[in-house]
């Protein structure tokens, strides 16, 4: 019997999502909001479930799934403010700054002599995009 060869790493039940690294800014319709993403602020990505050496092996193929190269460690280069009126049509909004990241679970596969695949080890990773981010939202 031959067997396909090892899948090694796939990834699957991914989505991507904003993380706030300063605290949101409310008003209510009508008004003018506005929020500073200041200088310095640092965030990082995670890689659980991995064994010692392997979240940079996860990441590295993680970026390659995906088609993107993600940021290890991304760090607000200068301090930003933003605005947004909320729309009359909203009755309370919100204003947010930080980055986008997309979350994802990971697989470690192996091809057995049977030709089924055996999961040795698994996990999720949050995978920071490069650059910062504003987005607005409603209660």
């Amino acid at each position: 019997m031959i067997c396909p060869p090892d899948r090694g790493y796939d990834f699957s039940g991914s989505h991507t999502y904003y993380r706030d690294m300063e605290p949101r800014s409310g008003g209510d319709s009508g008004t003018t909001i506005s929020i500073t993403f200041h200088k310095g602020k640092t965030t990082t990505s995670t890689v659980g479930g991995a064994v010692s050496g392997e979240a940079k092996v996860v990441f590295v193929k993680a970026s390659a799934e995906f088609d993107y190269h993600f940021a290890w460690q991304w760090t607000n280069s200068s301090t930003y403010t933003w605005s947004w009126k909320v729309p009359n049509t909203m009755r309370h909004g919100y204003l947010h700054a930080g980055v986008k990241a997309r979350y994802t679970k990971w697989n470690y596969n192996q091809t057995e002599p049977n030709c089924k695949i055996k999961v040795l080890r698994k996990g999720s990773a949050r995978l920071v995009y490069n650059g910062r981010e504003t987005w607005h939202g409603k209660s």
